[in-house]
Protein backbone atom coordinates (compact mmCIF):
# COMPACT_ATOMS: atom_id res chain seq x y z
CA UNK A 1 0.00 0.00 0.00
CA UNK A 2 0.75 3.59 -0.72
CA UNK A 3 0.41 4.67 2.93
CA UNK A 4 3.19 2.20 4.22
CA UNK A 5 5.68 2.65 1.60
CA UNK A 6 4.97 7.05 2.35
CA UNK A 7 5.17 5.68 6.33
CA UNK A 8 8.47 4.07 5.71
CA UNK A 9 10.35 6.75 4.20
CA UNK A 10 9.17 10.01 5.70
CA UNK A 11 10.95 9.76 8.67
CA UNK A 12 14.74 9.87 7.12
CA UNK A 13 13.12 13.04 5.53
CA UNK A 14 11.42 14.39 8.64
CA UNK A 15 14.84 14.21 10.74
CA UNK A 16 16.83 15.61 7.79
CA UNK A 17 14.08 18.84 6.86
CA UNK A 18 13.73 19.54 10.87
CA UNK A 19 17.28 19.58 11.91
CA UNK A 20 17.70 22.05 8.89
CA UNK A 21 14.85 23.98 9.24
CA UNK A 22 16.01 24.77 12.84
CA UNK A 23 19.62 25.85 12.05
CA UNK A 24 18.23 27.33 9.05
CA UNK A 25 16.09 29.92 11.61
CA UNK A 26 18.64 30.57 13.69
CA UNK A 27 21.03 31.09 11.04
CA UNK A 28 18.87 33.52 8.74
CA UNK A 29 16.44 35.56 11.57
CA UNK A 30 19.77 36.93 13.19
CA UNK A 31 21.47 37.62 9.80
CA UNK A 32 18.64 39.42 8.86
CA UNK A 33 17.76 41.68 11.73
CA UNK A 34 21.38 42.78 11.69
CA UNK A 35 21.96 43.58 8.03
CA UNK A 36 18.39 45.79 8.67
CA UNK A 37 19.81 47.12 11.87
CA UNK A 38 23.41 47.90 10.05
CA UNK A 39 21.20 48.94 6.22
CA UNK A 40 24.15 49.92 3.88
CA UNK A 41 27.11 48.96 5.70
CA UNK A 42 29.77 46.95 4.94
CA UNK A 43 27.98 44.09 7.23
CA UNK A 44 24.81 44.37 5.33
CA UNK A 45 26.54 44.11 2.10
CA UNK A 46 28.76 41.17 3.13
CA UNK A 47 25.57 39.17 4.56
CA UNK A 48 23.78 40.17 1.52
CA UNK A 49 26.86 38.81 -1.47
CA UNK A 50 26.63 35.25 0.41
CA UNK A 51 23.07 35.10 0.50
CA UNK A 52 22.15 35.93 -3.25
CA UNK A 53 25.14 33.44 -4.25
CA UNK A 54 23.41 30.73 -1.95
CA UNK A 55 19.92 31.59 -3.05
CA UNK A 56 21.34 31.24 -6.99
CA UNK A 57 23.39 27.81 -6.44
CA UNK A 58 21.10 25.18 -7.75
CA UNK A 59 20.88 21.88 -4.87
CA UNK A 60 22.47 19.27 -7.53
CA UNK A 61 25.66 21.60 -8.40
CA UNK A 62 25.95 22.71 -4.86
CA UNK A 63 25.07 19.28 -2.84
CA UNK A 64 27.62 17.79 -5.80
CA UNK A 65 30.22 20.05 -4.59
CA UNK A 66 30.20 19.74 -1.32
CA UNK A 67 29.95 15.89 -1.78
CA UNK A 68 33.07 16.09 -3.98
CA UNK A 69 35.68 18.15 -1.55
CA UNK A 70 34.12 17.10 2.18
CA UNK A 71 33.60 13.56 1.52
CA UNK A 72 35.87 12.26 -1.53
CA UNK A 73 38.60 14.76 -1.37
CA UNK A 74 38.66 15.65 2.33
CA UNK A 75 37.50 12.07 3.64
CA UNK A 76 35.61 13.79 6.54
CA UNK A 77 32.12 11.99 6.17
CA UNK A 78 30.63 9.84 4.38
CA UNK A 79 29.71 10.18 0.28
CA UNK A 80 26.07 8.93 -0.05
CA UNK A 81 23.65 6.60 2.14
CA UNK A 82 22.36 7.13 5.78
CA UNK A 83 24.21 4.48 7.48
CA UNK A 84 27.86 2.02 7.13
CA UNK A 85 25.90 -0.84 5.87
CA UNK A 86 29.55 -2.79 6.49
CA UNK A 87 29.39 -2.27 10.93
CA UNK A 88 26.81 -2.97 13.20
CA UNK A 89 27.09 0.20 15.45
CA UNK A 90 25.07 0.20 18.16
CA UNK A 91 23.31 2.90 20.52
CA UNK A 92 25.43 6.39 20.44
CA UNK A 93 27.55 4.91 18.14
CA UNK A 94 24.80 4.80 15.78
CA UNK A 95 23.51 7.60 16.23
CA UNK A 96 26.75 9.33 15.13
CA UNK A 97 27.26 7.32 12.21
CA UNK A 98 23.59 8.81 10.97
CA UNK A 99 25.23 11.95 11.89
CA UNK A 100 28.14 11.71 9.67
CA UNK A 101 26.26 10.60 6.86
CA UNK A 102 23.42 13.61 7.46
CA UNK A 103 25.76 16.27 7.42
CA UNK A 104 26.79 17.14 4.17
CA UNK A 105 22.66 17.12 3.10
CA UNK A 106 21.64 19.14 5.86
CA UNK A 107 24.21 21.70 5.42
CA UNK A 108 23.39 21.78 1.54
CA UNK A 109 19.67 22.63 2.66
CA UNK A 110 20.79 25.11 4.86
CA UNK A 111 22.81 27.01 2.89
CA UNK A 112 20.33 26.87 0.13
CA UNK A 113 17.27 27.89 2.34
CA UNK A 114 18.63 30.32 4.49
CA UNK A 115 18.39 33.17 1.68
CA UNK A 116 15.27 33.83 0.97
CA UNK A 117 14.43 33.74 4.86
CA UNK A 118 17.27 36.26 5.71
CA UNK A 119 15.81 38.53 3.09
CA UNK A 120 12.41 38.34 4.13
CA UNK A 121 13.63 38.68 7.66
CA UNK A 122 15.75 41.90 6.85
CA UNK A 123 12.82 43.17 4.10
CA UNK A 124 10.39 43.02 6.80
CA UNK A 125 12.42 44.41 9.48
CA UNK A 126 13.65 47.63 7.55
CA UNK A 127 9.73 48.46 7.57
CA UNK A 128 8.96 47.90 11.38
CA UNK A 129 12.09 49.74 12.00
CA UNK A 130 10.30 53.26 10.07
CA UNK A 131 7.19 52.60 12.20
CA UNK A 132 5.63 55.69 14.23
CA UNK A 133 5.88 53.18 17.27
CA UNK A 134 9.43 52.47 16.91
CA UNK A 135 10.33 56.44 16.65
CA UNK A 136 8.03 56.22 20.38
CA UNK A 137 9.81 53.72 21.49
CA UNK A 138 13.41 55.34 20.75
CA UNK A 139 11.80 58.80 22.04
CA UNK A 140 10.87 57.32 25.44
CA UNK A 141 15.06 56.33 26.08
CA UNK A 142 14.76 52.64 25.81
CA UNK A 143 18.18 50.75 24.69
CA UNK A 144 18.02 50.01 21.15
CA UNK A 145 18.73 46.03 21.72
CA UNK A 146 15.37 46.54 23.79
CA UNK A 147 13.36 48.24 20.56
CA UNK A 148 15.20 46.03 18.68
CA UNK A 149 14.13 42.32 19.74
CA UNK A 150 10.93 43.27 22.03
CA UNK A 151 9.25 46.03 19.65
CA UNK A 152 10.42 45.33 15.93
CA UNK A 153 11.40 41.75 16.00
CA UNK A 154 7.97 40.45 17.23
CA UNK A 155 6.23 41.87 14.42
CA UNK A 156 8.60 41.12 12.06
CA UNK A 157 7.51 37.78 13.24
CA UNK A 158 4.04 38.22 12.01
CA UNK A 159 5.22 37.79 8.11
CA UNK A 160 7.81 35.30 8.82
CA UNK A 161 4.58 33.02 10.78
CA UNK A 162 2.92 33.25 7.20
CA UNK A 163 5.82 30.76 5.65
CA UNK A 164 4.69 28.24 8.44
CA UNK A 165 1.98 26.87 6.10
CA UNK A 166 4.60 25.90 3.66
CA UNK A 167 6.85 24.57 6.67
CA UNK A 168 5.01 21.46 7.90
CA UNK A 169 4.54 20.23 4.05
CA UNK A 170 8.63 20.58 3.55
CA UNK A 171 9.17 18.75 6.86
CA UNK A 172 7.62 15.55 5.41
CA UNK A 173 7.84 16.21 1.46
CA UNK A 174 11.87 15.51 1.65
CA UNK A 175 13.85 17.54 -0.56
CA UNK A 176 13.77 15.34 -3.82
CA UNK A 177 17.34 16.50 -5.69
CA UNK A 178 19.13 16.37 -2.61
CA UNK A 179 18.11 13.33 -1.42
CA UNK A 180 18.78 12.03 -4.87
CA UNK A 181 22.44 13.27 -4.66
CA UNK A 182 23.11 11.95 -1.47
CA UNK A 183 21.06 8.55 -2.49
CA UNK A 184 19.00 9.28 1.19
CA UNK A 185 16.23 6.33 1.61
CA UNK A 186 14.00 9.21 2.23
CA UNK A 187 10.54 10.03 1.00
CA UNK A 188 11.92 12.43 -1.84
CA UNK A 189 13.81 9.93 -3.20
CA UNK A 190 11.03 7.56 -3.34
CA UNK A 191 8.83 10.34 -5.03
CA UNK A 192 12.03 10.71 -7.68
CA UNK A 193 11.75 6.91 -8.50
CA UNK A 194 8.15 6.98 -8.82
CA UNK A 195 8.13 9.74 -11.19
CA UNK A 196 10.88 7.99 -13.40
CA UNK A 197 9.14 4.38 -12.86
CA UNK A 198 5.99 6.22 -14.12
CA UNK A 199 4.12 4.97 -10.64
CA UNK A 200 1.19 6.58 -10.87
CA UNK A 201 -0.28 4.90 -7.73
CA UNK A 202 2.69 6.52 -5.44
CA UNK A 203 2.65 9.76 -7.22
CA UNK A 204 -1.16 10.19 -6.57
CA UNK A 205 -1.11 9.25 -2.94
CA UNK A 206 2.09 11.59 -2.29
CA UNK A 207 0.50 14.22 -3.76
CA UNK A 208 -2.41 13.83 -1.58
CA UNK A 209 -0.28 13.56 1.42
CA UNK A 210 1.67 16.60 0.60
CA UNK A 211 -2.26 18.34 -0.14
CA UNK A 212 -3.22 17.10 3.30
CA UNK A 213 0.07 18.70 4.85
CA UNK A 214 -0.54 21.88 3.40
CA UNK A 215 -4.33 22.00 4.50
CA UNK A 216 -3.04 21.32 8.23
CA UNK A 217 0.15 23.85 7.62
CA UNK A 218 -2.24 26.66 6.63
CA UNK A 219 -4.28 26.12 10.00
CA UNK A 220 -1.59 26.40 12.40
CA UNK A 221 -0.22 29.21 10.62
CA UNK A 222 -3.48 30.92 11.09
CA UNK A 223 -3.68 29.75 14.92
CA UNK A 224 -0.13 31.38 14.82
CA UNK A 225 -1.06 34.62 14.30
CA UNK A 226 -2.71 34.91 17.81
CA UNK A 227 0.39 34.03 19.31
CA UNK A 228 2.66 36.67 17.59
CA UNK A 229 -0.04 39.65 17.22
CA UNK A 230 -1.96 40.46 20.04
CA UNK A 231 -4.90 41.95 17.73
CA UNK A 232 -5.64 38.44 16.61
CA UNK A 233 -7.91 36.73 19.15
CA UNK A 234 -9.50 32.95 18.73
CA UNK A 235 -12.96 33.10 18.66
Amino acid sequence: PVIEVIKNHMGVSFAVAAIATIFEFMIAIPLGITAATHQYSLRDYIVTVFVMIGISLPSFFFGNMLKNVLALKLGWFPASGLINASASYTGFALLLDYARHAFIPILTIVILSIGARMRMTRTNMLEVMNSDYIRTARAKGLKEKVVINKHAFRNTLIPVVTTLAGLLPSLFSGAIITEQVFDLPGIGNKAYQAMIAADIPFIMGYNMFLALLSVIGVLLADLMYAVVDPRVKLA
